[in-house]
Order: structure tokens, then C-alpha cells, then sequence
């Protein structure tokens, strides 16, 4: 799996939310690292747990 994991039928780069337990919250992120260090941070900074989705192609066309 490559860092910055493109959407094969595009060549975009994934795009992520990454959104938290704890509290409210929520941020996008641009492929897998990205998702990553934000979580980090966040997990880091407060303890709480987080979580990253895949958002579907159709969502960054809206």
C-alpha cells in the first residue's frame, strides 16, 4: 500500500475524513498519510480515539 494511494479509475489522490470519539472533531484529509498525522495529532493532543473514512469520488465532485 502506497502512502498517498490514488483512485485507480481517476489518478486523484483519496480523500478522507477523519473524525473523532471524543469529541466533535472532523477534518479532511488527502490520502492515507495525511489521515494518519492528523489523527496522530489529534490522539496526541486529547487520548481520544479517531477514525478515518474513505469518501467516496462523487462526494469531492459536489
Amino acid at each position: 500500500m502506497t502512502p498517498n494511494e490514488t483512485a485507480p479509475a481517476r489518478g486523484e489522490t483519496k480523500q478522507f475524513l477523519v473524525a473523532c470519539d471524543g469529541c466533535s472533531y472532523e477534518r479532511p484529509a488527502d490520502g492515507r498519510e495525511e489521515a494518519t498525522r492528523i489523527g496522530s495529532d489529534h490522539r496526541r493532543e486529547t487520548g481520544h480515539d479517531l477514525v478515518a473514512i474513505e469518501l467516496p469520488p462523487s462526494v469531492g465532485d459536489a
